[in-house]
């Protein structure tokens, strides 16, 4: 018929995992199956060279993954369904690491899929109950995010620490189905069903983020310029108060650059210089003029502590009402000075145990491990983006991940301090308070 619209309307990579750990019963793996034969029936498949239709991809899963049916394995429809027909059931007897399979089909087998602009590609997870691992989901909805793929997870029980994290979907494509309602959700041809089954993200939360900017002679000019682009799309992720100094409402950003060519350590000169704080602009486009045409590379020695000491006694501390979340994200290009080092390790750790994300984002090929993993927050996964460079491609990862980080952070995915370091943080606010009082008692 004149006009009638095939699915998939773009070209699709599609997998799906079915959940094949110790719970999961025959009667479940047939239901799986099914629902997987049903999609298949309802779209069209990739047959020929020709990048028209889906092709399909089926993994099984529990504390590991493995692969069923591989997208090279059949250009035929038929032919798929009568392999999906033949899968037998295979029960495990490990428990469900769900959000390590989709790190897995994120890496491994969307790494050699069909490239272009308009390709989607499409995990479609079955989960029959609890994570081993509730963390690794977290890090998978940030790693699908950045690699711009679209996750879906078929639930047989309501599981929250699924839908905690997919919840996460503000501009982001994360959709979370229960099987009692439907099966699948088909774009070209919506079910009204699902807009209602949905689950609805929770109340938006504003965020507090200051960019310290590594504008030393580490980050040479043509990597400095690539970032002015970079600093401008990621404003687009937040929804900036129009009234940053005396409004409640609204997210605030700041950006800090270190250090001046002229800055020697021994001196009381100031090694940062402050782009703008978190109130000097209440518009996305003023801040945008500014990174294009005030942001200078300031060519100095690298100090990421005493910039990250900076802008937490100048940035955070002279602002009104911080907002609930506060982040910090650290741009890094190569290890900090010698003369640095000591006052990095106290300095993140002063930030995280008084609540802030340190999200670090290092470029280049030289660095220092135990630097970054010291200086980000944890866990590491979901805190520290390592690029080997400053690539377009590279760069919009980033961007993507920092889109998803932000949603996260928003919605108290995670704890800041994190519990592992409570202990530490508490035996720092002791020993402060005993100093504090032994320095009162001799004045």
């Amino acid at each position: 018929m004149l006009g009638r619209w095939e699915c998939p309307v773009y070209p699709t990579e599609l997998v799906f995992a079915l959940d094949v750990s110790q719970d999961t019963t025959p009667q479940l793996f047939q239901r799986m199956k099914n629902i997987v034969i049903e999609v298949v029936n309802n779209t069209k498949i990739r047959e020929s060279n020709c990048p028209v239709g889906a092709r399909l991809a089926v993994v099984s899963f529990s504390s590991e993954t493995h692969h069923l049916i591989r997208f090279s394995d059949f250009h035929s429809k038929s032919q798929l369904l009568r392999e999906l027909s033949a899968l037998s059931y295979q029960r495990s007897t490990n428990k469900r690491d769900l959000g390590g399979s989709m790190r897995y089909v994120a890496r491994n087998i969307f790494k050699r899929t069909l490239p272009g602009a308009n390709v989607r590609k499409v995990a479609v997870f079955f989960s029959n109950g609890p994570s081993v691992n509730p963390d690794s989901i977290n890090t998978a909805v940030l790693e699908f995010s950045a690699l711009d793929l679209v996750l879906a997870v078929i639930t047989f029980n309501n599981i929250t620490e699924v839908n905690h994290p997919l919840m996460v979907r503000r501009s982001i494509i994360f959709y979370l189905f229960h099987i009692k309602w439907m099966i699948l959700d088909n774009k070209c041809k919506p079910n009204a069903a699902c807009e209602h089954t949905r689950t609805k993200h929770p109340p938006w939360a504003y965020v507090d983020t200051a960019f310290i900017l590594d504008s030393s002679w580490k980050m040479i000019p043509s990597e400095f310029e690539k970032l002015r682009s970079f600093l401008s799309r990621a404003l687009d992720n937040f929804e900036v108060s129009p009234e940053p100094v005396i409004s409640l409402v609204g997210d605030r950003v700041a950006i800090v650059s270190h250090a001046p060519s002229s800055f020697q350590h021994q001196t009381q000169k100031t090694l940062v210089k402050k782009e703008f704080d978190l109130m000097t602009y209440g518009e996305t486009q003023l801040m945008k003029k500014h990174i294009q045409e005030s942001l200078q590379h300031l060519g100095g020695d690298p100090a990421v502590g005493h910039a990250i000491q900076w802008t937490l006694n100048h940035i955070f501390s002279s602002a009104p009402s911080l907002r609930k979340h506060k982040a910090i994200v650290v741009i890094s290009a190569g290890e900090t000075s010698p003369w640095d080092k000591e006052l990095l390790k106290k300095v993140a750790l002063r930030a995280k145990c008084q609540g802030y994300a340190l999200l670090v984002l290092s470029l280049g090929r030289t660095y220092n491990s135990t630097e970054l993993e010291e200086l980000a927050s944890l866990p590491l996964e979901q805190h520290l983006i390592q690029l080997g460079r400053t690539h377009k491609p590279e760069l919009n990862y980033a961007l993507q991940f920092l889109k998803a980080f932000l949603h996260l952070l928003r919605n108290g995915i995670n704890s800041y301090p994190p519990a592992d370091l409570r202990t530490k943080c508490n035996k720092i606010n002791i020993q402060k308070t005993r100093y504090t009082s032994r320095s009162l008692s001799l004045m």
